[in-house]
């Protein structure tokens, strides 16, 4: 059982990285330099933030972000 959640594990860190990179392409893309640099320094308050200015513009996006910080809580709690 602890090689199926080492690789869900795995697998959601791959893609939570994924994410966060396009939270900081669509925050360099939409607010400069500076809004780049802080979303790149601070990934949950930075998709948070992207989330509620991204909606209803880029709903793949915010969806996929939405899941991730979902699936990041019981992973938080009950992770390593």
């Amino acid at each position: 059982m602890k090689g199926i959640a080492g690789i869900i594990g795995m697998i959601f860190i791959i893609t939570a990285t994924i994410t966060h990179i396009w939270t900081v392409i669509i925050a360099f893309s939409e607010g400069g330099i500076f809004a780049g640099l802080l979303s790149l320094l601070l990934p949950f308050l930075s998709e948070i933030y992207w989330i509620f200015k991204m909606f209803g513009e880029n709903n793949l996006y915010t969806y996929t972000a939405i899941t991730h910080l979902i699936i990041a809580i019981p992973i938080g709690m009950f992770g390593k």
